[in-house]
């Protein structure tokens, strides 16, 4: 019986225990736990502000709106905080209240967990009013950006920040700077709301369009240039394939003369379709200043170029010295002429004329070029002084040369003595196994009474010099480099008072041998038949570095294969060969002349053409000199003439007969580098 109560009575302690800690385990299970198991809590925003961010006014309110999203039957339910309750405060409906200037957090907290949280920034400042863009409508093209921007109001509103928003982004979308990047073509709105919660917007309406592809733009032809004697360029706006037949080239003299010649194309070449080089046949070689036109009949083109060789702008002044009552006329060496000059010239005279002197422009048919304009003074002097002469000169094919003139006018109460620098160069003749250089020149005085006394302040060793009443002599020889000086001071022998410095400078410089040879455009050598006489051409060196000799020519030896040799200081040069019969020159731009400089092959636009006699009893080598129309000569029975038509005369005496040669020759394909006979008759 004992045994039975025990049972019970410890069946009913079990009981008890089993009771007691099912209820401490509830108690001990957290409240979050309980809704998680439940659900579970995404995430919480607030859905009334565009960004986390909210400004007030001192004493305004705002009620957030807030939204959770879960999974499951987890609670909805937040609750409100505030980092600072002296600047806003919040209570339980998420009603914000601004009290006094300054920023707090505002936290937004899920009850279901309290690790689920959204914090807004708010402001207690000076809200935006207005919010204004730079656009309210546009039209855009896909793929095409703009930029809007906004505009806040007031301008000292606490937060200025806007946020951007496309209606439809397949059409159109923007950045957070205001970048709009059209997609496709449609409608779009692009909205700027303010960011400080104000509601403040702007809007703009813009309509993208499908991008319309432009008409191709036609191909036209945007520049002609004669780049060589048998080469012409023509540059196009574009790629167009053009073939040797689609072009036509013409040539004429510049100045004057009509497009009647119609030159052979002997190939067309070109690497992107766009410039093309034509080159000439060799019988239509291009001389300085003449004139090509470039006709495309597909094209509807036509357009011309001039071929100037290289175009050379110079400096270069001279200094001229004379006495009251002396004058000047054209047989003068005051007729002012720039060799290498092409055709009619421009001038432009500044500065100031002695007193008595005027000039003009004339033509002198004497000249190499033919009928060239130069300047040319006359007059009487009439009052001394300095003065300063500018003359600027302007060819016709774009040459220019700019030069001054000093004029140093003495009288009887002033002397004027020569201020000279001069360039020379060692050179070495033929026979000489060492270089030298010899300079003998004069250095003029003038003005006074006629006669003067010299005190030489300083001289060169290697300079001797004699008086005279006129000036001094001074001769250089020397076989070295260097500056070499004389300087005297000239003293009226009447008037102690009346002086004037004399001055001359000798720069000598090293040279080497600039070497080569002239030929024809069918590779003959250009020589001359007959000795000593003129040789048919002439090679000049225009120096293109300061400090340099200004120019240096030679005639080829007319016994000679052709070949040339020029000394010359090492430096850069514009040489340019010319016939001496015709007017016919080509330039080699920018020759590099030095020690190691290779022998340079030239070619003028000249055929060789060999002159028989239609009369067999006369022996065609009487003839030696031939005269054409233009007053030009040429010697011997082998010559050199340019493509086309030419006429040339020549006289001889042969057992007591006069006799008249009459050269009528074409050049042509068939009849250069051949031999063409002249009509020779009795008197």
């Amino acid at each position: 019986m004992n045994r039975i109560h025990n049972m019970s009575y410890a069946k009913r302690i079990l009981a008890w225990v089993l009771a007691v800690t099912v209820v401490l385990s509830i108690l001990t299970i957290p409240q979050g736990e309980s809704y998680a198991a439940a659900g579970t809590v995404k995430s919480i925003a607030v859905t009334n502000l565009p960004a986390k961010q909210l400004t007030l006014k001192k004493g305004k309110t705002f009620t957030l709106k807030s939204k959770v999203t879960v999974t499951g039957k987890a609670s909805k339910k937040v609750t409100y905080k505030t980092s600072n309750k002296k600047i806003v405060t919040v209570n339980a409906k998420g009603k914000i209240t601004a009290k006094k200037k300054g920023t707090a957090k505002i936290y937004v907290i899920s009850k279901a967990n309290k690790k689920k949280k959204c914090t807004i920034t708010v402001t207690v400042g000076t809200p935006v009013t207005k919010v204004k863009l730079n656009k309210t409508k546009s039209t855009m093209t896909v793929g095409k950006k703009q930029t809007l921007k906004a505009t806040i109001t007031p301008k000292k509103a606490s937060n200025k920040a806007v946020v951007w928003k496309s209606s439809n982004t397949k059409v159109a979308t923007v950045s957070g700077k205001g970048v709009v990047t059209a997609k496709k073509a449609g409608t779009v709105t692009i909205t700027a709301t303010a960011k400080d919660g104000s509601g403040k917007k702007a809007a703009c309406k813009i309509t993208v369009k499908n991008q319309v592809k432009p008409a191709p733009t036609p191909v036209t032809v945007k520049s002609v240039k004669a780049i060589g004697m048998m080469q012409v360029q023509v540059e196009l706006t574009g790629t167009k394939e053009l073939s040797s037949s689609d072009f036509k080239i013409y040539k004429r003299k510049y100045s004057f003369g009509s497009y009647k010649k119609e030159c052979n194309i002997d190939s067309v070449k070109t690497s992107d379709k766009i410039t093309y080089k034509i080159t000439l046949d060799t019988l239509d070689a291009l001389v300085t200043g003449d004139m090509v036109q470039v006709v495309i009949a597909k094209m509807n083109y036509k357009g011309e170029a001039a071929y100037k060789g290289i175009i050379r702008e110079q400096t270069t002044k001279s200094e001229i010295i004379k006495s009251v009552g002396d004058s000047i006329n054209h047989y003068s060496d005051e007729k002012y002429y720039e060799p290498g000059l092409v055709g009619l010239c421009s001038f432009k005279i500044t500065g100031e004329l002695p007193q008595g002197i005027t000039y003009k422009i004339i033509k002198d048919d004497d000249m190499f070029n033919g009928i060239t304009d130069c300047l040319e003074f006359s007059g009487s002097f009439t009052k001394g002084g300095i003065y300063t002469t500018k003359i600027e000169v302007e060819d016709e094919i774009g040459n220019k040369v700019h030069h001054t003139i000093t004029w140093k006018i003495a009288d009887e109460n002033r002397l004027m003595a020569a201020d000279i620098v001069q360039y020379d160069y060692l050179r070495q003749e033929k026979g000489e196994t060492k270089k030298s250089c010899h300079v003998d020149l004069d250095a003029s005085v003038y003005g006074g009474n006629g006669s003067v006394k010299y005190e030489i302040l300083e001289c060169s060793n290697e300079i001797s010099y004699s008086k005279s009443a006129f000036g001094l002599n001074c001769i250089l020889d020397t076989e070295k480099t260097g500056t070499y000086t004389l300087k005297a001071k000239v003293t009226d022998t009447e008037d102690a008072s009346i002086t004037t410095i004399l001055s001359v400078t000798i720069i000598v410089k090293d040279s080497v041998a600039f070497k080569g040879c002239v030929y024809d455009l069918d590779g003959h050598k250009i020589t001359s038949t007959v000795a000593d006489v003129a040789a048919p051409y002439y090679i000049s060196l225009y120096a293109k570095e300061k400090d340099t000799l200004c120019d240096a020519s030679e005639f080829n030896d007319p016994e000679s294969d052709g070949s040339f040799q020029i000394f010359v200081p090492d430096g850069t040069y514009d040489v340019f060969v010319a016939s001496e019969a015709q007017d016919i020159g080509t330039w080699v731009c920018d020759s590099k002349v030095t020690a190691s400089t290779p022998y340079q092959k030239i070619v003028l636009p000249v055929y060789q053409i060999t002159i028989g006699s239609d009369n067999p009893a006369i022996d065609i080598r009487n003839f030696t000199k031939w005269r054409s129309n233009e007053r030009k000569t040429i010697y011997g029975n082998v010559i050199y003439l340019t493509a086309g038509t030419h006429i040339w005369t020549s006289t001889a005496t042969i057992d007591g007969v006069e006799y008249t040669a009459t050269l009528n020759v074409t050049v042509t394909d068939k009849t250069r580098s051949t031999t063409v006979k002249a009509h020779v008759v009795a008197k």
